[in-house]
């Protein structure tokens, strides 16, 4: 029954981030990595962006346990080893809780200074239309600060050099 709840969240995970913006096209592509990647379930990419490519790996639990009573708080559970590597990827890292029963999705940093271990999920950020362009500018941010030409390679084509 949890991979069946689990393959729900993803999938509405996937239709939340992929909604037309302003009634146009979304602003993102997501594409599902699989059971073999440890600690990702989705990499997701910016959609839009002429002169920045951009992109993000997202972490997606499903529940249906609710909320937590005093903050109202999505009860999801994230492994402090998976957490620990979600942070460890140098690139915006993000967990999603997909409330199973609501049908609505919250987003959280993985790059967090309390985010040791996950017990649940801020009902602060919703994946709706302001949300999501606040993070396709966040992403975008972070990529087109990183300085062009900064990665040198060693696989590069002698003839060309």
């Amino acid at each position: 029954m949890n991979d069946l709840i689990g393959a729900r969240g993803e999938s509405r995970f996937l239709v939340l981030i992929t909604e037309p913006h302003d009634g146009e096209r979304p602003i993102f592509r997501a594409q599902r990595l699989g059971e073999k990647w440890p600690a990702t379930d989705f990499l997701v990419e910016l959609v839009g962006s002429e002169d920045v490519s951009g992109f993000f790996f997202v972490q997606v639990k499903t529940t249906r346990q609710g909320y937590t009573e005093r903050e109202r708080r999505l009860k999801v559970t994230v492994a402090p080893h998976t957490v620990a590597r979600l942070a460890s990827i140098p690139a915006p890292t993000y967990v999603v809780g997909i409330d199973d029963v609501g049908g609505i999705g919250y987003i959280v940093s993985a790059h967090g200074e309390r985010l040791a271990n996950v017990a649940s999920v801020p009902s602060h950020f919703p994946i709706d239309r302001e949300n999501r362009e606040r993070l396709w500018k966040e992403v975008r941010e972070y990529w087109s600060s990183r300085l062009p030409g900064s990665f040198i390679s060693v696989f590069t084509d002698p003839a060309l050099g």
